[in-house]
């Protein structure tokens, strides 16, 4: 029983001391805490907005009054004293032979200075340009006969100028194109007679296509002349 007592008084006796112990450490703190302050309390208030002024309207200078122009006052205008003029004196008595004055000479005029010749074109003379050649007039002659010979076969004689013994000549006058084909056929010199005439043209027209045209004619054109008598004598009604 002591022992347990003390014990218990032991484990008393050490609360106490390191209660106080306890006590001692945290005095310091304490005095620290009593120093500090309280914490301050921030109270927030809720404040209507106060809505801003509206901006003020430009505030226009004050503009100086116009200045009147002063009134101008006339000044007296001073009126031109009247001018005497003195009388006229009667005009001298022409004589009865005036002399006449001749009148001066005029003045010579001044040279005339011929203007510089100014830049004269040259104009260069060209060569005349060589046509191409015609036909060969012997080439042309054999055609002709050939013509005339086909012709003589065609040559008819109107029954009408028999009895009526018409007789002409006639001279066609044929132009033939750079295609081989008549590009003209007319009269140059007429028998006179009509009936003829169309006979004449007739005959070298159907005998032209028997006759073929020349290498050396080709591509040309060119104009013959041909001739076809009418005689009595031929007897050879149509």
């Amino acid at each position: 029983m002591r022992d347990r007592a003390n014990r218990a008084f032991g484990y008393a006796v050490v609360a106490s001391i390191l209660l106080h112990a306890l006590l001692l450490l945290a005095l310091p703190n304490l005095r620290e805490l009593a120093a500090t302050p309280p914490p301050l309390t921030l109270v927030a208030r809720l404040v209507e907005a106060v809505p801003k002024p509206a901006p003020a309207a430009p505030v226009e200078e004050a503009k100086p009054p116009p200045v009147q122009p002063r009134p101008v006052t006339p000044r007296p205008v001073a009126r031109p004293e009247p001018v005497r003029r003195d009388p006229v004196p009667a005009p001298a008595p022409v004589p009865a032979n005036p002399v006449v004055s001749e009148p001066a000479p005029p003045a010579p005029a001044a040279p005339i200075t011929p203007a510089a010749p100014g830049p004269v074109a040259r104009i260069e003379a060209r060569p005349p340009i060589a046509e191409p050649a015609g036909p060969d007039p012997g080439v042309m002659d054999r055609y002709r006969l050939q013509l005339l010979t086909a012709a003589a076969r065609f040559k008819r004689y109107p029954r009408s100028a028999i009895d009526n013994n018409w007789e002409g000549e006639v001279v066609v006058r044929m132009t033939i194109g750079a295609d081989g084909r008549i590009a003209a056929l007319g009269i140059k010199t007429s028998s006179g007679h009509e009936m003829l005439d169309r006979q004449a043209l007739e005959m070298f027209r159907i005998a032209k296509p028997f006759v073929l045209l020349p290498p050396e004619l080709a591509g040309k054109e060119f104009e013959l002349e041909l001739r076809a008598i009418y005689s009595l004598k031929d007897q050879r009604p149509g």
